[in-house]
């Protein structure tokens, strides 16, 4: 198979990944977000660590991976709920039913799918918490999706404001995509995978899980194929620091947030998954 050929067998399987996801996470913002804006303001969740507690967990009940977290943690964070939103668009991706029993279906070992939820949410409050501290807006409002539309939430408003949003999107997770896949065609993984120490092991997968840009239902499965060759710490790497950091999510992340607020969920879930996943490995778990 040629390179050309490859490229474009990776791209077009990240797009049809991908899309499903981000068109549900559209459509749960359009319908569902004013909802939920009205019962985050009914709960009254004046308390940060209340607020990130909720957005952690809330992946539960909206199960959905990154692409599709996004776009509703940015409505929520527009309409002033940032503590929510930024624990909710980094844990969601990984707590989660589906990615919570295909983590376990891959490996059969609830001390790993445990490690996986712990670093996660310990990145979601790590994470939200730096980010309520900026004084400047994190959220960009997108260019005409919510123009004309902020009173009009009804049923009627739905498809007009879905397909506005999921095409000022789609162009963003079109480029991360072939920028994904071209890394993949022209980079020798092997290299990474065959790293030699500890950190540098564990520093390789986060590149990794980055340059593969791989959906956390799945990401599991691709880990567990290399027949244990990685220890718990890089594999923890992988499975933690690619469902929120990937290169498939950079464009769509910056034209959503503000660039420091890119910059600092990018250094803190780099901080935290080098740092939990080097521990782990180092004592043994």
């Amino acid at each position: 198979m040629s390179r050309v050929a490859e490229f474009a067998n990776i791209f077009l399987a990240l797009i049809f990944e991908t899309t499903p996801f981000l068109l549900a996470g559209v459509l749960i913002s359009v319908m569902a977000g004013p909802y939920v804006e009205r019962a985050l303001a009914g709960a009254a969740l004046r308390n940060p660590v209340a607020g990130m507690a909720a957005g952690t967990s809330a992946g539960l009940l909206l199960p959905m991976c990154d692409c599709g977290s996004r776009p509703l943690a940015h409505r929520l964070a527009l309409a002033g709920r940032r503590e929510f939103a930024m624990a909710f668009m980094v844990a969601a991706p990984v707590i989660n039913p589906i990615v919570l029993v295909t983590t376990w279906l891959a490996f059969r070992d609830g001390e790993l799918v445990a490690l996986r939820m712990g670093i996660t949410v310990l990145m979601a409050f790590a994470a939200a918490l730096v980010l309520t501290r900026l004084k400047a807006d994190i959220a960009v409002p997108l260019e005409g999706a919510m123009e004309g539309h902020d009173h009009d939430t009804g049923p009627r408003s739905w498809a007009p404001r879905a397909l506005e949003e999921f095409f000022e999107l789609f162009q963003f997770l079109v480029l991360g995509s072939a920028l994904a896949a071209f890394i993949q065609v022209f980079l020798d993984q092997e290299q990474l995978i065959s790293a030699q120490g500890v950190f540098l092991s564990i520093a390789a997968m986060m590149f990794l899980a980055f340059l593969l840009s791989i959906c956390s239902s799945v990401d599991a499965f691709v880990v567990a194929g290399l027949g244990g060759a990685l220890g718990l710490g890089p594999t923890l790497a992988f499975l933690t620091f690619g469902p929120v950091v990937n290169l498939k999510s950079i464009p769509m992340y910056l034209r959503l947030f503000s660039g420091p607020a890119v910059i600092i969920i990018v250094i803190v879930a780099a901080q935290i998954a080098f740092v939990a996943s080097g521990v782990v490995e180092l004592r043994g778990w």
